[in-house]
């Protein structure tokens, strides 16, 4: 998804305009599905406007600062033990993107910031995790949690699948220490966002987060 038209030099309108077709498609098709499962399958108190929007900016301040302490913590441990951390591939084409020209940085922001979480949270929390009591069933608490687990690490694999089958293919001690590294960032935002759904089994919640943090991040980036 990070090849965009772009990065090969097709910056018209026309080119734009069909990666952001493309994108609204899978964002209206898995924001649906996930708006559809919150509202008509699971079972849950439902919320005035003013307290949703309480627990949304509870779970973005509490998530952020989570993300940022557990961070820092991993930098500090990686310092301790000398190791440089590396940029996983995946974020590294992200940035390449983020430095090209305008459209390039709209189409990259747009797929980071909206179009991704949408799609990561409804595949990775709701369909791996699914909510806390359905209309159905109301799955065992050793049954989430193995879920949990699961989609801890499916979201890794997602964002590292191709750098860890690099380093299985060629192994390499720098090539072996990149990845683990890069995993480990990943590993932190993911142990995060499956927290948030696992406790309150709110869709807008994780989404929430991952959206703020893509947004963050995205945001330094440019400054920089």
């Amino acid at each position: 998804m990070v090849e965009l038209p772009a990065a090969r030099g097709n910056d018209s309108w026309s080119g734009i305009l069909q990666v952001v077709v493309v994108f609204a498609m899978i964002l209206i098709f898995f924001g649906g599905y996930g708006w559809y499962v919150e509202h008509k399958v699971k079972v849950g108190p439902r919320f005035s406007v003013p307290v949703h929007i309480g627990h949304l900016i509870s779970s973005v301040t509490t998530g952020l600062l989570l993300i940022v302490v557990l961070n820092l913590v991993l930098q500090f441990i990686l310092q301790v033990l000398h190791i440089v951390p590396e940029t996983a591939q995946n974020q590294a084409g992200i940035n390449r993107m983020l430095e090209l020209n305008s459209m390039s940085k709209f189409v990259t922001l747009f797929l980071a910031v909206i179009v991704a979480p949408v799609c990561e949270e409804t595949i990775y929390r709701l369909l791996l995790i699914g909510p806390i009591k359905t209309k159905q069933v109301k799955p065992t608490t050793r049954h989430r949690k193995r879920l949990a687990i699961l989609s801890w690490v499916f979201f890794i694999l997602a964002h590292m699948g191709q750098q860890l089958y690099g380093v299985i293919v060629s192994p390499s001690w720098n090539g072996t220490v990149a990845a683990i590294t890069a995993s480990l960032t990943y590993g932190v935002l993911s142990f995060v966002l499956v927290r948030e759904y696992y406790l309150h089994g709110s869709l807008a919640r994780s989404m929430v987060i991952h959206m703020s943090w893509n947004a963050l991040a995205a945001g330094v980036l440019l400054l920089n």
